[in-house]
């Protein structure tokens, strides 16, 4: 790691943190690096690392933010304090986002493990084939499952190698460096992995997992813990989840005095304790629920009876109930989240945890803060619990949750192998919008009137985002349809539209000239990320007019009878086929001067009929006296020809 001495050329690390009246102020563009230290004793160390052009520099907060992942890119504004960064005030004024890096949860992850010892430690402490079957079969199998298909593993183990570093070193960004070195030497393509995990004996760092939180390319490193809840739940961090909480309160699953777990909860692998499905927060903010592609989430706005599926279930139908509490102290919703698990699948594993998988777990979250997930113990005073584990947590059939002050009750009426259904009373309360997706409206406009075989026919599509307005902006994918042999052009194949909202992009079609006269359908679709509720169809008539020989007519004309010299002449002509205007029709202007040179301009006539140009009139003397003008047009194999005079005085 560089230290902010060699960041910024002029500057101390040996300024004091105790004196910051005399630590010089900087400004540093780079890319942010989140990392978080697991304890095998139950706490954590969330570090916030900037990585510049010129080296690494650690970033000190005077409260660590919860929404900035690794990969986002920012400028930071701060204080040299000794080897850190001593931000500026408050979270929002020292650091700027300058490019937000997407989630990166969904599809294929490319996983590269990379096991590796110490030249004073050459231990394997687990063999290859376990580490394989680890990572590849029971971790993917365990994220295939939780994702509903939507995410899996592909890669590959490397090693073990011998790295030229001691076991009594903390250094993971070194030791990260040098597997990868000797992965390479070896001969391994580790380029093309995007997910890293390094693996190797106990050494002097006294974490025993550490990870990115989120970004495409992310890092997890295991410390002598091979084990799935640990691998697991680093590479949850590397997909952008921080940690799993619980609270354990006195008289009331909120109640008067309450201790923060910070690993506490007992069914989520975010916690340190068991390795079952992520809770539902954490798989909304995933992607992987109630995106309108994956299962969904009830949102109980209204008091009523609600059912829900076991969690870990295959099925797609309701997984879980989001029910609003109200709003934090910056304004930004709050909610309890209800879920029904049983010992199926990755949630087996909870099968002899208290009664995990006989009730529905509670947990509180706030939108928008990965930090906020706690579980809720329903049975206050009588846990006999670890300090990782609310093992009696869950809600008995019968028994009933109240928050007195958000106005919410909460009943489990009955649950069995098939699922779970909930009572939950509202009073008095106004929840927060909630978004809600509709089918847009998509509309293809254009000319009805019958064309010449050939003609190009511009069409306006127009879609109407009819979503709630609680909802985010949706970027729409366009599609066209045109018979086989024709072309359709898009102007536009995607609309980005706020709910509410119309935008509109052009369809340009045009036939084969050998199209038989006759109506032919012409359509445009929509689809989005959201799924099938964004898909819409729209259809149009494109009519091919009859072909006859010698009945296509043509009139010529000027905008005036007589011009002066360096005037602009007017040139236009209106092109039928069988008293129907033409469409696409070429049409040569030959304007013949008084001294016999002819001048030819090239036209197209439009849905309209007319084709139209212009003629500058020379400034000589030349120019003076009569012009012919003449229209020769051509629409597929028939012809026309118009011709008129004008002057110039």
């Amino acid at each position: 790691m560089l230290l902010v001495s060699g960041l910024v050329a002029g500057v101390s690390t040996g300024a004091s943190a105790a004196a910051p009246a005399h630590a010089a102020k900087v400004a540093l563009e780079g890319e942010l690096d989140v990392l978080v230290e697991d304890y095998a004793d139950g706490h954590s160390v969330t570090r916030h690392f900037l990585k510049t052009e010129h080296g690494r520099v650690e970033l000190k907060f005077s409260r660590k933010p919860t929404t900035l992942h690794s990969g986002t890119r920012v400028r930071v504004r701060g204080q040299v304090q000794g080897e850190v960064l001593a931000l500026d005030g408050a979270e929002a004024g020292s650091v700027e986002a300058l490019v937000t890096v997407l989630p990166n949860t969904m599809g294929e992850q490319k996983v590269a493990v990379i096991l590796v010892n110490f030249q004073d430690d050459t231990t394997q402490p687990k063999a290859v084939a376990d580490v394989n079957t680890l990572v590849f079969t029971t971790l993917n199998n365990h994220y295939k499952e939780s994702s509903f298909g939507q995410t899996w593993f592909n890669g590959q183990v490397f090693g073990y190698y011998t790295i030229a570093m001691s076991k009594t070193v903390c250094d993971p960004s070194g030791l990260a460096a040098k597997a990868d070195a000797a992965a390479t030497a070896a001969g391994a393509n580790i380029t093309s992995f995007n997910r890293r995990v390094y693996m190797f004996p106990r050494n002097a760092c006294t974490w025993a997992g550490l990870g990115n939180v989120g970004g495409s390319s992310t890092r997890a490193w295991a410390n002598g813990s091979f084990a799935t809840l640990t691998v697991g739940h680093e590479i949850g961090h590397n997909f952008g989840l921080h940690h799993a909480h619980a609270y354990d309160c006195d008289v009331a699953p909120l109640g008067n005095t309450c201790t923060s777990l910070p690993y506490g909860d007992g069914a989520d692998m975010m916690g340190n304790n068991k390795a079952g499905h992520f809770s539902p927060f954490a798989k909304e903010m995933l992607g992987w629920l109630n995106d309108g592609i994956s299962p969904p989430i009830h949102t109980a706005s209204t008091s009523g009876r609600y059912s829900i599926e076991p969690y870990s279930s295959s099925s797609v139908g309701p997984k879980a109930i989001k029910i609003p509490r109200g709003t934090d102290a910056s304004g930004r919703p709050m909610f309890y989240y209800v879920e029904y698990r049983q010992p199926i699948g990755a949630d087996a594993t909870l099968g002899t945890t208290g009664n995990l998988t006989k009730g529905v777990i509670i947990r509180t979250a706030t939108e928008g803060d990965g930090e906020s997930s706690y579980q809720l113990d329903m049975t206050p005073g009588t846990s006999t619990s670890t300090y990782t584990e609310l093992g009696d947590g869950a809600l008995a059939v019968g028994r009933s949750y109240t928050d007195a002050t958000a106005k919410v009750s909460i009943t489990l009426a009955s649950a069995d192998t098939t699922g779970a259904t909930v009572d939950v009373a509202l009073s008095g309360t106004t929840p927060p919008p909630t978004c809600t997706r509709a089918a847009p409206t998509l509309t293809l406009s254009g000319p009805t009137a019958a064309v010449a075989a050939g003609s190009l026919v511009t069409y306006t599509l127009s879609l109407t985002n009819r979503d709630s307005s609680a909802c985010a902006a949706t970027t729409f994918n366009l599609a066209r349809s045109v018979p086989t042999g024709w072309t359709g052009t898009l102007t536009a194949t995607t609309l980005s539209l706020s709910p509410g909202t119309t935008g509109s992009t052009t369809l340009k079609v045009t036939s084969p000239s050998t199209a038989t006269a006759a109506g032919y359908g012409i359509g445009a679709g929509s689809s989005s990320t959201v799924g099938s509720t964004h898909t819409a169809n729209a259809a149009a008539t494109y009519t091919v007019a009859a072909a006859s020989s010698g009945t296509l007519t043509g009139i010529v004309g000027t905008n005036k009878a007589s011009y002066v010299r360096a005037e602009i002449v007017s040139l236009i002509a209106l092109v039928k086929n069988n008293g129907v205007p033409v469409n696409g029709a070429s049409v040569k202007f030959s304007v013949t001067l008084p001294n016999g040179s002819i001048a030819v301009i090239n036209a197209t006539s439009g849905s309209d009929g007319y084709a139209r140009s212009s003629y500058t009139l020379g400034k000589g003397k030349s120019a003076i006296g009569s012009y012919k003008l003449r229209a020769d047009a051509t629409s597929g194999s028939n012809t026309a020809t118009a011709s008129t005079t004008f002057s110039v005085l």
